[in-house]
C-alpha cells in the first residue's frame, strides 16, 4: 500500500509539505532525503542514454482497456482537487471488463490516476516542458510482492503550448467548476479511454528508469517511462490549471521568479509551480526504447537514402559525361574553322593571277581607243579640228 500512503498523505495533511522548501521534506518523509538514491524526477540526457535492448530486450508498453469507458456508464471515475494538483481518479468501482493499464516485461499494471504538474518535473536535455501528465499505474495480478499496489509504474506525458488537446477539453472545464466550487459534481461516466487520444499515438517509444514518487512520501523502486512524443495543450488550459492550483485555499504551489528552462514564451511567473527540483542521476542511465515499427522506418528510409543517394552519384556522372563531350564537341567544331580560312584563302590567291592580265590589257585598250583618231591626220586639214575637238573632251574626261 505504499503508493496509496503517499497519496493519502498528500492529502490529508496537504500542509504537511509545500514546494516552497522541498528540502525539508525529509523531515517527515526519510525517503525524500537527499542521501537516499534513485530520487526522481531527475533531467533525461539524449545523448548518452542507452538502450532498452541492453537489459530487457524489445520490450515496450502495450496499453489496454475494454471497453471504453465512455460509452459504459457503469465505469466512472472521480475528479479530485487537493491543495496542489488536480487528479482523475480512474474506474473507481472496477467495472471495466479488462483492467485499464499498460502490461510491461510479463506484468500488467493497473491506472489508478493520472494527475499533473506545471512545469514538467523531468528534463530533457536540461529543457522543462509547459506540463506534465503522470499516469500513476500498481502492479496487477501476478506480482512480486504480496501487496498488488507495492509495485508501480509511471507513464508521464509532456506538454507544450500549441493546439487545445482534445482529451483534457473533456474534463478540463469539469475540474475548474470543482476547484471553484468543492459542492460541485465530482464524479464522471463520460471519460474516453486516455490510453486513445491521451497518451500520444504509436510509436510508443519513451525514456525508461527506476527512481521514486515525486511527492512525499517520495516511494522508491518506481518503473518511470517518459513518452518521447510529446502533446499539446492551449494557453487557456494550461493558464486555467495554473490559475486554480495557484489560488487554492492552503495552496502548496510555490511562485518563482525565474522562467522555467524550455517553456514557452508566455510563461506566467506570478501563477504557482507545483514541480519537485531536479535529483541527483547517480550512477542510473536511463534506456531509450525505440519500438520496432520505428527501428524498420528508420531502416527503410535509410535504405532508400542509399539508393538516393546511389541514383544521384549515377546521374552525377552522367551529368559530367554529358558536359564533357559538349565541351569536347566545340574544340572539334574551332578546328574545322580553322581549315575554312585556308579554304578561302584559295580564291585570294587566284585574284592575283587574274589581275595582272587584266592591269596589262587595260591599258593597251586606252592607246588603242586614241590611236584611231591619230592615224586620221593624213587626211585633210579641215577635218583634224573635228578630230583634236573630238579627242580633247575624252582628254578632259579622264
Amino acid at each position: 500500500m505504499k503508493l496509496f500512503l503517499g497519496i493519502c498523505c498528500s492529502v490529508v495533511a496537504a500542509n504537511a509539505w509545500t514546494y516552497t522548501d522541498t528540502g525539508v521534506w525529509s523531515t517527515d518523509y526519510a525517503n525524500c532525503a537527499s542521501a537516499v538514491a534513485n530520487q526522481s524526477p531527475i533531467n533525461i540526457d539524449s545523448g548518452s542514454a542507452g538502450t532498452q535492448a541492453s537489459v530487457n530486450g524489445t520490450n515496450p508498453l502495450t496499453f489496454q482497456g475494454f471497453p471504453d469507458s465512455a460509452v459504459n456508464p457503469e465505469i466512472r471515475h472521480e475528479l479530485v482537487i487537493n491543495n496542489h494538483t488536480w487528479e482523475v481518479e480512474w474506474d473507481v468501482h472496477n467495472n471495466a471488463t479488462n483492467t485499464y493499464g499498460v502490461q510491461y516485461s510479463g506484468k500488467i499494471y493497473k491506472l489508478n490516476q493520472f494527475h499533473f504538474h506545471s512545469p514538467s518535473e523531468h528534463t530533457l536535455d536540461g529543457q522543462h516542458y509547459d506540463l506534465e501528465a503522470h499516469m500513476v499505474h500498481s502492479c496487477f495480478g501476478e506480482c512480486l510482492t504480496p501487496a498488488d499496489t507495492d509495485e508501480n509504474l509511471v507513464v508521464a506525458i509532456f506538454m507544450n503550448i500549441g493546439d487545445a488537446n482534445p482529451y483534457l477539453s473533456t474534463f478540463w472545464p469539469n475540474l475548474a467548476t470543482l476547484a471553484a466550487n468543492s459542492s460541485a459534481p465530482e464524479y464522471i461516466d463520460d471519460l474516453a479511454n486516455p490510453y486513445n487520444t491521451l497518451v500520444p499515438p504509436a510509436p510508443h517509444d519513451f525514456y525508461h528508469y527506476l527512481g521514486s514518487t515525486t511527492t512525499p512520501s517520495c516511494v522508491q523502486g518506481v518503473e518511470w517511462f517518459l513518452m518521447s512524443t510529446p502533446a499539446t495543450l492551449s494557453q487557456e488550459q494550461l493558464t486555467s490549471y495554473r490559475t486554480a492550483i495557484s489560488a487554492h485555499t492552503n495552496t502548496q504551489t510555490v511562485v518563482a521568479s525565474a522562467v522555467p528552462a524550455g517553456t514557452s514564451d508566455s510563461w506566467n511567473v506570478a501563477l504557482g509551480t507545483n514541480n519537485r527540483p531536479l535529483q541527483l542521476i547517480g550512477d542510473r542511465v536511463p534506456l531509450k526504447y525505440t519500438s520496432p515499427a520505428e527501428v524498420a522506418e528508420i531502416d527503410s528510409s535509410f535504405m532508400w537514402h542509399g539508393i538516393l543517394i546511389f541514383v544521384l552519384v549515377v546521374a552525377l556522372a552522367l551529368c559530367c559525361i554529358a558536359a564533357y563531350m559538349t565541351l569536347s564537341q566545340p574544340k572539334e567544331k574551332k578546328a574545322t574553322r580553322a581549315v575554312k580560312p585556308v579554304k578561302r584563302a584559295k580564291p585570294a590567291e587566284e585574284i592575283p593571277l587574274v589581275a595582272p592580265p587584266l592591269l596589262h590589257y587595260q591599258p593597251l585598250q586606252v592607246p588603242m581607243t586614241y590611236a584611231a583618231p591619230m592615224q586620221m591626220q593624213a587626211q585633210p586639214q579641215f577635218q583634224v579640228p573635228q578630230l583634236q575637238s573630238q579627242v580633247r573632251p575624252f582628254m578632259v574626261a579622264p
